[in-house]
Parts: structure tokens; sequence; C-alpha cells
């Protein structure tokens, strides 16, 4: 038996998977809710409707399906709900009016609009600065907080989050095709820019996001790049402004009444430090650093995310 081809199939068989843009994990669902007067989109890892339920917001640039492997490694004791942020993914664009408040009226408003009673907030890089407001200025709302890598302090400072492994905003072209056009994946830009990017092929992003996160699984990958392919916003300097609004903390962790968690990316002794000082303002709070992760610690280190966050989960 020529057992070439054989293995010539297993070899391919991670670029024909993703050659497509990816569907939703086997048991899960997706829907819409209106909230704070837009169409809220949100993906459902396996129902589990006896569980608690936890919410999950991502960061700029994402959307729900970037929670995946993490939802994956939860499912099976929560009610787990994915949102796509306004602005990105499935859901509806910015808007007039839109300011640093909107993204956390957001999931105010759809948690009111789903009837969840105390969720579990979770929320990484400007989705964890929007859980973390939301727990601080609706202290009925979450049963606890969950903070992956938020930017703890002043946008612009040094512990400002970068994505990417410390490469945003950066252009990268494929050493095997030098004339290529380069490509680029930004959070704000003219709008002409941001459309640029939806229009990058699936195969060209899903190689950029293979270059620049080499830690990274290929589920992780795919659905990174299926984001890409779906953001929308913000076309204007207000939308942008509401964005980065969402980040201005302010004295939000010393007002989080509920159990809080942040997990904050591997960094030096120094930063270790100012970060550790920022979260001790919280009430009822810990911080753990991710050795080896980035910004992006559930996916650069899952399993060692999956477990920090179990074990904060199991004390509740």
């Amino acid at each position: 038996m020529n057992f070439f081809p054989i293995i010539g199939i297993v070899l391919l068989l991670p670029t024909w998977l993703f050659a497509q843009q990816p569907r939703i994990p086997e048991g899960w669902s997706d829907g819409y809710a209106y909230a704070n007067g837009i169409r809220i989109h949100y993906y459902r890892a396996a129902p589990q409707p006896d569980k608690p339920v936890l919410v999950m917001v991502h960061g700029v640039t994402d959307n729900g399906l970037c929670w995946t492997t993490l939802a994956l490694n939860l499912q099976g004791m929560y009610d787990i709900y994915m949102l796509d942020a306004r602005g990105h993914g499935l859901s509806d664009p910015f808007m007039a009016g839109d300011d640093g408040e909107t993204l956390i009226k957001d999931v105010v408003a759809f948690v009111g609009a789903m009837e969840f009673h105390n969720p579990i907030l979770m929320g990484h890089s400007m989705g964890a600065a929007t859980v973390m407001r939301l727990g601080a200025d609706y202290p009925d709302i979450a049963r606890a907080v969950i903070m992956l890598d938020p930017l703890l302090g002043r946008i612009g400072g040094q512990n400002r989050p970068t994505r990417n492994n410390s490469k945003p905003n950066t252009d990268v072209s494929s050493k095997s095709a030098p004339t290529k056009p380069k490509i680029a994946v930004n959070m704000f830009g003219n709008p002409e820019a941001l459309v640029t990017q939806n229009n990058y092929s699936f195969e060209d992003l899903i190689a950029l996001g293979r270059r620049q996160n080499p830690l990274w699984g290929e589920m992780d990958i795919a659905y990174w790049a299926l984001s890409k392919k779906q953001y929308h916003g913000p076309y204007t300097s207000e939308a942008a402004e509401a964005m980065t609004g969402t980040m201005n903390i302010g004295n939000a962790l010393s007002r989080i009444q509920v159990p809080a968690i942040i997990l904050k990316a591997d960094a030096s002794a120094e930063v270790r430090k100012a970060n550790e000082d920022a979260a001790a303002a919280m009430p009822k709070g810990k911080l753990v650093h991710i050795d080896g992760g980035g910004h992006n610690l559930h996916h650069d280190q899952l399993e060692r995310t999956t477990a920090v966050i179990k074990e904060f989960l199991s004390a509740l």
C-alpha cells in the first residue's frame, strides 16, 4: 500500500480546513438582541440553561468567535454568550452621538434584553475595560468580573496593551511573494483604508495571523482572520473617540464590589509592580500575570489562562 498520498493529505489538512471562512462549532448557535438602540449579534456556546450565565466581550477589531477556544474549555460549566461589539462582527455600526459610555451601555442593555440575572462578565482588552466599568458603574448587574489584559492607566501610558505580539498597525508582506501588495490590520484609519481590510482574502489573513502569532492554534487564527473581514468601524473621529473613551477607566477598579480578577500579559518586574499596585485598588480582586503570554494571552497561553479562570470561578 502506498502511504505517501495519505501522508500528503494529512499534511494538507490544516490548510484545507481553513481555506474557507470557518463555521461556528457544532452545537453552537447565534442570534440578535435589540439593545441600546442597535442590533447586537451574539454567539451562544452549547446551551447549559441550568448553569450560570457567562457573557464574554471581545477586544478591538475582534468578534465574539475570537473567544472560541477558551469558551470550548468552559462550556460544560457555564451558559456562555459571546457578543459582537458595536462596529464589530455582525452587530450594527457606530452611530452619531456614541461616546465613551456607549459600549458599556450596550452590554448593560444586552443583559437586560436577554433577561440574565447576575451573569459573570468577562472581557479582553477594550472588552475588559467595558466589563470593568460596568462592574463599577452598575454594581447590581454582575456576579463577578474577569478582565484579560486591560489597560491599567491612561491611554498612551506605559501599560497600554499592544496587539499581535507587540506589532500593532504594522505592514507585513510575504517574503515568498514579494510582488503581492502589503497588508495591514489596523484599529483606526480613514473609511477607505478600513474597508480595504475587509477585502483582504481570507487566505492572506490566515498567513498574516500565522506569521504574527506563532503561539496560536489554527482555530484561533481562523476566527481572528474572520473578525478582520467583518470589522466595520470606526469610520468617524467621533466613533474612534467612543472606542478609546471606553478604555479611560478612571477609578473603576476601586468601585467593583463583586469578586474580580485581572489576568495580565507577561512583563518586566517594573511593569508587573505597576500592574499589582493598580490592581490593589480592587476590594475583592486579584491579579495574575500569565508567563509567556502577550496581550492576547488566551490565545498565547490558552491552558494556563483557562486554569487561572477556572480556579477563580470555582471560588464563587
